[in-house]
């Protein structure tokens, strides 16, 4: 066997292709095998992407945790011990009437849902309730996406049941929510840095541009940002993209890939400093108000800063309305935000600083919501395994991208326990 076959070839360093290495490497295959990793960006976490701004860490991307709900990113931050500290906006301040009746509301259809399994949230809400008081709910909830037309009842309650604005609409109200105090992308650097200790390689600026699935000479192409090329065509291979990146590439993703289908959600993040905290004067720190108008979900973090947080039509409004110039951009915030909190827009000051992150896939998921959706899966003839959060229940989020990764090791690991034991029945 060559050097070349003692590879093994991972393509992401977001949170799934870290842990699949990091397995890899646990079970002491650096001795037999190399294990690299090959990462477009120059640096690890993918969508755990953190910046500080006026000494505060601010999570461009994933940002929250629930202890309940992401037991795989509780036990590594408690194994790491990684400093966190509450997410505190479980509650809603200023909440609009249909609240109060909300929870039953859900309650009493969700054993309907899988009468309506092939029908959008919005059309099964509409059947029982009628078209406006359905908008009102959906407008109610904040999340836009859950109108939709490829959102399922099944996939609408899961987003309900997943997060903190949102929860206590659903059974899960009560769960607590988490963030590190230095930002998300703290951990897959932790994971990066014990990774590298156990003799992972990994090779940043490298974008992976074609994966050919031929049966006997399966091979990934990637290319730097000066154009080299480099050419995997021996040892294993994995792959850690999502949906939307796979799709990209010259692998008829996903239909040689599985039976599964993909969407994904545009998500926008605005993020205000301000040198006084103003809203504790209105009594709004660590509260949460969904608006009536673009701004959506709107967040009084403590006495550090204030965010707003949007999805589908309203993200992509947000990156337009940047595009028109700072000032624009700024002066529309500020007459949504007082809309938001019912005061005079004089009474909102100027922020000192501000900042702004627009996913275009934000969220990647599985539109069938199956639970028996594989965590990760293998090209039937190149053998390739691809992984993503986005094949998860948790998808979106970094618990997906543990579960993925983990599964993709997995996966390798028992086939190449699996070749080991044909060669050995092959030497008797």
């Amino acid at each position: 066997m060559s050097n070349q076959e003692n590879i093994i070839s991972i393509v992401g360093a977001g949170v799934s292709g870290i842990i699949c290495a990091l397995t890899l490497a646990n079970f002491h295959l650096g001795s037999k095998k190399t294990i690299r990793v090959f990462e477009h960006k120059r640096r690890v976490g993918g969508r755990a992407h953190a910046i500080k701004i006026q000494e505060q860490f601010i999570d461009l991307g994933a940002g929250r945790f629930s202890p309940q709900l992401h037991k795989n990113i509780n036990e590594l931050v408690a194994h790491f011990n990684i400093e966190n500290e509450s997410f505190p906006f479980t509650q809603l301040t200023r909440p609009q009437e249909l609240h109060s009746q909300l929870k039953e509301i859900l309650n009493k259809l969700k054993p309907m849902c899988d009468e309506h399994k092939d029908d959008s949230f919005i059309n099964f809400l509409t059947a029982y309730l009628g078209e406006d008081q359905s908008k009102d709910i959906i407008n109610a909830l904040g999340y836009d996406s859950l109108a939709l037309p490829f959102i399922t009842p099944n996939i609408a309650y899961d987003i309900i049941e997943k997060h903190p604005e949102i929860q206590g609409f659903s059974d899960n109200a009560g769960y607590t929510w988490r963030n590190l105090k230095e930002g998300f992308c703290t951990l897959p650097q932790i994971l990066y840095d014990r990774a590298v200790e156990l003799g992972v390689e990994f090779h940043f600026d490298y974008e992976l541009i074609t994966i050919d699935n031929h049966e006997k000479t399966p091979a990934l192409t990637l290319k730097t940002s000066n154009d080299d090329i480099v050419r995997i065509t021996q040892g294993d291979m994995i792959v850690t993209l999502p949906p939307t990146a796979m799709s990209r590439l010259n692998c008829n993703f996903p239909q040689d890939w599985t039976h599964y289908t993909y969407g994904s959600i545009p998500l926008f993040k605005g993020f205000l400093f301000y040198e006084k905290p103003w809203w504790q004067d209105l009594s709004l720190t660590d509260h949460v108000i969904i608006t009536n108008n673009p701004i959506r979900k709107l967040y009084f973090k403590d006495n550090r800063y204030i965010f707003f947080y949007t999805d589908s039509d309203f993200a992509n409004y947000w990156q337009e309305t940047s595009q028109h110039g700072e000032a624009h951009y700024l002066k529309t915030i500020k007459e949504f935000m007082a809309d938001a909190i019912q005061c005079d827009v004089d009474h909102i000051p100027d922020p000192i600083e501000h900042t702004h992150k627009y996913w275009i896939h934000g969220v990647e998921f599985s539109k069938e919501c199956s639970p028996t959706h594989p965590l990760s899966f293998v090209h039937k003839k190149s053998k390739i395994i691809s992984a993503s959060d986005a094949y998860t229940p948790h998808c979106g989020w970094m618990e997906g991208g543990v579960m993925a990764g983990k599964s993709a090791a997995l996966k390798l690991l028992k086939r190449l326990e699996a070749e080991e034991e044909s060669q050995t029945d092959n030497h008797k």
